[in-house]
């Protein structure tokens, strides 16, 4: 954790979270939190005014799904349709953890390099053979923000092989 001072200047002591609360102030957008840092020069003084950066937790075998290709049982139990190496649908079972913008954090059920069906969900059954084809970014988006269009490993909208 590390302390960012009213002027701009990253504290040079790294601290620990020792209380994080629940709660978000609705008037504030903020929430609580208790850390200590060593001040060795005493440089933090008492009410003084920092903001606080916090990484989270990082998860090297997570996956970014976007939404439209994660369909729950009627238990609830999320899952994706996947094109495996013969090109044939297969349904997985998935655990779809939190949602980050219009995409699910998706830490188990799949792995890098997985292609994930996000289009044409209703024309296609587990077994069924497909012609996959790899879709990219939203290239307004991409157009807007002066980057090229990125390629997604693992989403891709399918045309039945007849």
């Amino acid at each position: 954790m590390s302390l960012i001072t009213s002027d701009g200047i990253k504290f040079p002591q790294d601290g620990t979270l020792e209380f994080s609360d629940v709660t978000v102030d609705q008037t504030t957008g903020s929430i609580t939190l208790r850390a200590i840092f060593p001040n060795p020069d005493h440089t933090l003084l008492p009410g003084m005014f920092v903001r606080a950066r916090l990484e989270e937790g990082l998860n090297p075998n997570a996956i970014l799904v976007p939404q439209q290709g994660v369909t729950r049982t009627p238990r609830g139990d999320a899952t994706v349709l996947v094109v495996g190496a013969d090109d044939k649908v297969e349904t997985r079972p998935i655990v779809a953890s939190q949602a980050i913008g219009d995409k699910w954090l998706v830490t188990e059920g799949l792995k890098a390099g997985d292609r994930v069906v996000i289009s044409g969900l209703q024309k296609v059954r587990p077994g069924v053979q497909v012609k996959a084809q790899e879709v990219t970014a939203d290239n307004n988006q991409q157009a807007a923000s002066g980057a090229q269009p990125e390629q997604s490993k693992s989403s891709f909208n399918l045309n039945r092989s007849r």
